[in-house]
């Protein structure tokens, strides 16, 4: 076996390492081949992280299958040394050994930081068309991405095909074509890139949802093979190319306030002033339209049913909520609650009751506290939030009451509680009296923050103009009957003025410990306090620790965390509930994603669309170990001969 060193990299933190459970005897992994003749390429990794005393010697032999293949090495301090098998290995008498022993003179025990062992596959599939492939590597490279499952052959094997590709796959000997490319929600930015039109055999594109500008290219109506093109919700500018409205061609541009189609628009000045008119006068047939219907509608009675008119409720508030959703009269609340019979929650806002309209679908109420100083300011807020605002991720709202001082919002019923019920260990209990399960398991919590990072993302990116909820919090993700997460209490969210702003000033407002100390310090609101936010909700998840805790040496959570991180302590960070159940890379991951989200600048860090992409490669990567766990009867045996109680030693 020929090993040869790749590479040797400088630290940014301390490592974990294993060391023997024997201080004395050999480091041993070993396995049973599935198959006689397999073979194996080894990736070692070695990193000296204790400090060692003036008469200490780390020093070993890494030996393959019985024969020294690295001799007498000793680790860099701080200093990660890779080693890999220059080509594949096969295992001597049905068994494969890795073992590091050490040499007469040390006095301390072999260590291993990492060892990564990949198996050779076979494939009778031809690789992936080269022009493909240097197409698909050109737009990786031209917008940055980073994706786990973004190695190898893009197309093979099939069932390790890169995220977001479909591939055309005919014959064995033909080598298969990309046929579809979806980076919807990846944060791109710049223009679409050149590199597209090299996908000659393209049928869909989905660039949507993403943060691109400039112009639509016309190589797109060049590719004749396109079916589909999603260029919704980015800032797309100039005219959509003629040849792009062709029949057979599913062209999607919404959500580009500047991109014009073909004659809405027009570069020619003469025109503008004529345009002006006829939009000067239709506005102010507009005005006076709606001045005589809002005086018509004044004279009559609203209706219990449909919404009309929100009284105000002090004399210098006044507002008109429109909207198809029922509106309630009091009795009606009264009634659907059973007189308010069952609470089930409680806040400044005031009480929730467990209710059922129509005999059949279980409702939350949320009622208006008459000592609640800010109570008519939010429920307007929540009121009109929610009107407009539709999607799987959002909690839905039924209907509201706007009876004299009677104040209630009457929302879907999230029979499993809030996140922090879950993560509290605390039994839910519903109407019914049964019992939900509190979440363990770091899948069911990678999953659950997705959907909350889908919840905000939609209101950054799919609400024009955007909208900041100013209040994420574990309390305020609830779980339905099926535990999928929707973001809930929109009593504070702010809309952004349109015109591209980032921030807005505003008077701060949201819950100590999530709050994000460059909006409170200026009061400038953005996106990005909600990442902040989000990323408390993040480290509350991975710690499953108090946001603030006065008993820590680091009241505040992010501080914590920080703070054990250059410790080098991770024991202490990760919720011991998890019981190491879980794909470390992706915990890992995870922490990282949520330090850079409660990064003391908002330029540094993430939005919400990053932040999503990050956990879907994550929760990719915990469900393929799950599945890897579940064939594991049918898996070649691997024993390692270490003290798995040593994990992590530190990092």
């Amino acid at each position: 076996m020929i090993t040869i060193m790749l590479h040797q990299k400088r630290l940014l933190q301390p490592p974990t390492a294993a060391i023997p459970s024997n201080l004395s005897a050999p480091l041993t992994v070993s396995w049973t081949p599935e198959k006689h003749g397999d073979q194996y390429y080894l990736y070692s990794h070695f990193a000296e992280i204790q400090d060692l005393h003036a008469n200490d010697t780390r020093e070993f032999d890494v030996l393959w299958n019985g024969a020294v293949t690295v001799e007498a090495f000793v680790p860099s301090k701080l200093l990660i040394d890779t080693f890999m098998n220059k080509s594949p290995e096969t295992c001597d008498g049905g068994k494969c050994s890795y073992q590091l022993i050490k040499t007469s003179k040390s006095t301390l025990p072999p260590l291993l930081n990492a060892l990564e062992i990949y198996a050779v596959i076979q494939f009778a599939q031809s690789e992936t068309d080269e022009n493909d492939v240097v197409a698909i590597k050109d737009i990786e490279t031209a917008y940055g991405l980073s994706r786990i499952k973004w190695q190898g052959d893009p197309c093979v094997p099939q069932m390790y095909a890169w995220d977001g590709l479909n591939c055309s796959y005919t014959a064995i000997s033909t080598p298969p074509r990309i046929t579809s490319l979806n980076l919807s929600s990846s944060g791109l930015t710049g223009t679409i890139a050149a590199a597209i039109q090299n996908l000659t055999l393209l049928q869909k594109l989905d660039l949507s949802n993403n943060k691109l500008t400039g112009v639509v290219p016309e190589f797109l109506a060049q590719m004749t093979s396109l079916v589909i093109i999603n260029l919704r919700g980015n800032d797309l500018t100039g005219h959509v190319p003629q040849a792009l409205q062709r029949n057979g061609l599913e062209l999607l541009v919404e959500g580009n306030p500047r991109l014009c189609l073909s004659g809405s628009c027009t570069k020619d000045s003469k025109k503008k002033f004529p345009l002006i008119i006829v939009a000067s006068v239709a506005s102010v047939a507009i005005i006076v339209i709606v001045l005589v219907l809002v005086f018509v509608l004044k004279k009559k009675k609203p209706s219990s049913v449909e919404a009309a008119q929100l009284p105000p409720i002090t004399p210098n508030i006044k507002s008109s909520i429109e909207t198809k959703k029922r509106r309630f009269t009091y009795s009606e609340v009264m009634k659907m609650t059973n007189n308010f019979q069952t609470v089930v929650g409680e806040g400044g806002f005031g009480v929730v009751c467990h209710g059922t309209l129509n005999d059949s679908e279980q409702v939350a109420v949320k009622l208006l506290s008459q000592s609640s100083s800010q109570g008519y300011k939010h429920f307007k807020a929540e009121v009109v939030l929610l009107l407009r605002v539709h999607y799987t991720n959002l909690v839905n709202l039924a209907g509201y009451c706007d009876e004299g001082d009677h104040l209630a919002l009457i929302y879907e019923f999230m029979p499993n509680g809030d996140l922090k019920q879950h993560l509290s260990g605390s039994k839910v209990i519903n109407h019914s009296g049964k019992r939900g399960e509190s979440i363990f398991k770091w899948g069911s919590r990678l999953q659950i923050a997705l959907e909350a990072t889908l919840g905000l993302e939609y209101l950054h990116v799919g609400c024009t103009p955007p909208i900041v909820h100013r209040d994420i919090k574990t309390t305020n993700i609830l779980l339905d009957q099926q535990l999928k997460a929707k973001i809930a209490d929109f009593g504070l969210s702010r809309s952004f003025p349109v015109g591209g702003e980032t921030h807005v000033s505003t008077v701060v407002a949201g819950t100590p410990g999530y709050l994000d100390p460059e909006y409170y310090h200026t009061s400038r609101l953005g996106e990005k306090s909600d990442v902040y936010s989000f990323g408390i909700v993040l480290l509350e998840m991975i710690t499953n620790q108090p946001v603030i805790d006065q008993s820590r040496e680091r009241s505040h959570i992010a501080q914590w965390v920080g703070f054990e991180l250059n410790r080098g302590d991770i024991t202490r960070i990760i919720d011991p509930n998890l019981h190491r159940d879980y794909e470390s890379r992706s915990v890992w991951r995870v922490l990282e994603l949520a330090m850079s989200c409660v990064n003391p600048s908002s330029l540094n860090r993430p939005n919400m669309s990053q932040v999503a992409n990050e956990l879907k490669e994550c929760l990719a990567s915990e469900k393929s170990r799950r599945n890897m766990n579940m064939d594991s009867q049918s898996s070649p045996e691997v024993s390692i001969s270490f003290d798995t109680g040593m994990f992590p030693r530190a990092r």
